[in-house]
């Protein structure tokens, strides 16, 4: 028995590893309650109206009834991030294993780094209990992607997989319509591979085409057709507090459900946009070594495998999904988070499936590597590692303690 038990542990030891260590920074660092500006989407269900944001409430209230207290909601939070530590820490130790085969063992060491590199980085899934991140819908469409990952990888019924690609991508954009610009680049990633490593059948074009459609059709009319059965924002509020102890923020419903996208880029973005790039361009280049990296891995992938340039190309400009929400909404650090996370799950996704391009770039970038360059890499963990997780509107405090350091600098030396 004690044997068994010991080998189970050799061969799980990244998934037990990633996991206890999740948890252990959800232990001492996860807020009390929900942040009050999402509180709301947990309350809300259809019967309020037709629309993104109210997927979570129809659920819950299937269980809980009519009436929602804190406690109810909160515990479902707490469990939803439990089951994202869960399903990420399966994901690395699939990941691993693959690498710990013989024929794979000039990747061995990049891969375990890649993973730490994540999830020492701001964007680990411990942004997802920040203050002002705690209880954002983000974390179900990272719980909804995972799911997806799991299914390329392991069903091979191109017909059924297709079938749970919508069914999954069209529920994480009832969660939240933002899905289709923070994760969906992923599952389109993923068709793409599928595509190329099918020799451009047509059934297959037809499958990821289609796939796409139906997602982007769901997110269509969640962006622009759905709403509330209410005249105002105060209608909504009256409704939704008589059905739960939750705080309600008006606002939110206010600014959800009654402003349009003109509404929130004149009022919220505009006025702060000069920051946000200033702070955009400060982010990006302290968090370098994260992106680069991977970058490099993606640029040898090209190099080494000419003949797929352009799948790796095509990939690379499903990023083009971001502008849209970096030009017109002010949660830059959310916006950040969901970047580097789909930036790691392709990087991995693509080893995993045997791409040939993504695993020569891991091996010039870490295989038979000098202990110089393991102690440059080692750096960079630890220097990642002192970055605070990414929050909401608010951005890095280390970004905000350079631009600020810099500033009085050149005061002290040039003056105002």
């Amino acid at each position: 028995m004690r044997s068994k038990v010991k080998s189970l542990i050799q061969t799980y030891t990244v998934e037990l590893g990633v996991t206890a260590y999740l948890l252990y920074l959800m232990i001492i660092a996860v807020p009390s309650e929900i942040y009050g500006w999402v509180t709301v989407w947990y309350a809300m269900d259809y019967r309020y109206g037709f629309g993104s944001r109210m997927m979570l409430g129809s659920i819950l209230h299937i269980f809980t009834g009519e009436y929602l207290g804190t406690d109810e909601a909160y515990h479902f939070v707490v469990g939803s991030l439990v089951a994202l530590c869960v399903l990420l820490a399966l994901f690395c130790g699939m990941i691993y294993r693959k690498a710990e085969s013989a024929e794979e063992k000039n990747v061995r060491g990049g891969v375990l780094f890649l993973i730490a590199l994540y999830l020492a980085s701001p964007a680990s899934p411990a942004y997802l209990w920040t203050a002002e991140n705690m209880g954002r819908l983000e974390t179900y469409l990272f719980i909804s992607t995972l799911l997806l990952v799991f299914i390329y990888v392991r069903i091979k019924n191109t017909s059924l997989k297709y079938i749970l690609f919508i069914l999954i991508g069209s529920f994480a954009t009832s969660v939240h319509q933002i899905y289709f610009f923070l994760f969906f680049p992923s599952l389109l990633v993923m068709m793409i591979q599928d595509i190329w490593e099918t020799g451009f059948r047509k059934r297959q074009i037809i499958y990821s085409v289609g796939t796409a459609c139906i997602v982007g059709a769901v997110f269509l009319y969640m962006q622009f057709k759905s709403g509330v059965y209410f005249d105002s924002a105060k209608d909504v509020y009256d409704a939704v507090s008589g059905t739960t102890d939750l705080y309600i923020d008006e606002a939110a419903i206010d600014m959800e459900y009654f402003w349009t996208i003109k509404d929130h880029f004149v009022q919220n973005q505009l006025p702060e946009l000069p920051q946000r790039i200033r702070f955009g361009l400060i982010t990006v280049a302290l968090l370098s070594p994260m992106w680069g990296i991977h970058l490099i891995i993606w640029i040898r992938a090209m190099i080494c495998n000419k003949e797929q340039k352009y799948k790796y190309i095509l990939m690379l400009l499903t990023n083009v999904a971001y502008v849209p929400v970096f030009a017109l909404l002010t949660d830059w650090g959310r916006w950040f988070a969901a970047l580097f996370i789909v930036q790691f799950l392709n990087t991995m996704v693509l080893y995993y499936a045997g791409d040939s391009g993504i695993k020569e770039g891991i091996s010039f970038m870490f295989g038979e590597k000098s202990r110089w360059c393991w102690a440059i890499y080692l750096l960079i963990l630890i220097y990642l590692s002192g970055f605070e997780k990414f929050e909401g509107i608010n951005m890095l405090q280390q970004v905000q303690d350079f631009f600020y350091g810099v500033y009085d600098l050149k005061v002290a030396l040039f003056g105002p």
